[in-house]
């Protein structure tokens, strides 16, 4: 069940607002995107760092995905195909039981083109990746379709990643939809996975994008938490059978 490990509105809380403060900008009242060589100031705070792939259809909205949960300023709505691999760091604070823990997520997309035309990008995308998030947008109805049928793919890797799913374009209460609520349950039901939303339209770039990110970013933290523990259990399963 979500929300079991990591308190999911803590951001909100006072404790969460004031460790927020350091994720902000004061010259423009939006959270900081950080550098690849740069990470907040937070003293006596445990991090963790994580890395996830991002995949998905062409045009399904990875990139935007990613910008949205980095608090980038805006989002263009224009689709230009990612060349290349492009890697983002970002940085989250979140309370995992009594304590709380820095996550530093490292996010990785590719555009299909070049996944498909250089033998070198997946192997490098998939290798030590902690989470494979897929992505679907609510507006193509072979998306789950895909997901379905690529999860036991990057889901037999050495590396155990955890799997997360997030369909983007989401507008709540639109019947028109042509991913409709009977495919998300029926989805959820057969292969035990919680699918995350990304509404369509963008709020306004000041505080208040916290409430669009907080909760999709703190079950990612709380899956990749619970997978870690998994396999510590597994491995000391495992060392006690060989004794």
């Amino acid at each position: 069940m979500m929300g079991t490990i990591v308190k999911l509105d803590w951001q909100n809380t006072a404790e969460g607002k004031t460790i927020m403060q350091h994720f902000y900008n004061p010259q423009n009242n939006g959270r900081k995107l950080f550098g690849i060589l740069e990470r907040p100031l937070l003293p006596n705070v445990e991090e963790v760092s994580y890395k996830l792939f991002f995949v998905g259809k062409s045009g399904t909205g990875k990139s935007a995905t990613i910008a949205r949960l980095a608090g980038a300023p805006e989002i263009n709505e224009e689709y230009i195909e990612t060349r290349g691999i492009r890697k983002t760091n970002i940085y989250w604070p979140a309370k995992v039981w009594d304590r709380t823990i820095l996550f530093r997520l490292q996010c990785w997309d590719t555009g299909d083109r070049d996944l498909k035309k250089f033998g070198h990008i997946l192997p490098a995308c998939t290798e030590e990746t902690d989470a494979i998030i897929f992505i679907f947008s609510f507006n193509d109805p072979s998306g789950l379709d895909n997901i379905s049928t690529n999860l036991p793919t990057f889901m037999n890797h050495k590396s155990n990643p955890a799997p997360i799913v997030i369909g983007t374009k989401y507008c709540p209460g639109d019947f028109t939809a042509k991913v409709t609520v009977s495919d998300i349950e029926e989805f959820e039901a057969t292969q035990k996975i919680n699918i995350l939303k990304i509404n369509k339209t963008v709020g306004n770039y000041d505080q208040n994008e916290i409430d669009l990110t907080y909760f999709t970013l703190n079950v990612i933290c709380e899956q990749l938490w619970i997978r870690d523990q998994n396999y510590i259990l597994s491995q000391e399963i495992n060392s006690s059978q060989i004794v």
